[in-house]
């Protein structure tokens, strides 16, 4: 299968690796949102926004709790939903939270499992290649 590359977006003046990914909601419907790839990040979470859009009922998924870089907490609810990178599709987890007020949603390390993920910074651009 083929490399898919992303040109960087800008998000506040700054090239970032953020990508745009369909996301499924009810009645089989996709939704393209942009995610930001963070290899620090143990989990997928994204803005409640987005549950929303999809038909989610937030606190029904599994609650968990992720440790910020402040030390903060940040609370934040599972759900299994299916994604579409590129052309590819597969079921994932992804966390909802009302708390994330960073200005964009994050793909974390359950991504790079599926994905050797390389940031090219230099050419502002991040190459992602199945395993």
């Amino acid at each position: 299968m083929p490399a898919l590359v992303f040109p960087y977006s800008y998000h506040r003046g700054r090239s970032l690796p953020i990508i745009p990914v369909g996301i499924k909601g009810q009645k089989d419907q996709w939704w393209k949102v942009n995610a930001y790839l963070d290899s620090g990040a143990f989990y997928s979470i994204f803005d409640d926004s987005v549950a929303d859009l999809l038909g989610l009922s937030l606190t029904t998924g599994t609650r968990m709790l992720a440790v910020v870089g402040d030390g903060d907490s940040l609370p934040f609810y599972l759900h299994k939903v299916s994604l579409q990178v590129g052309k590819n599709r597969f079921l994932m987890n992804i966390g909802f939270s009302s708390r994330l007020k960073v200005g964009f949603n994050i793909l974390g390390l359950d991504l790079f499992d599926r994905y050797k993920i390389t940031f090219d910074n230099r050419r502002h651009h991040v190459i992602l290649k199945s395993h």
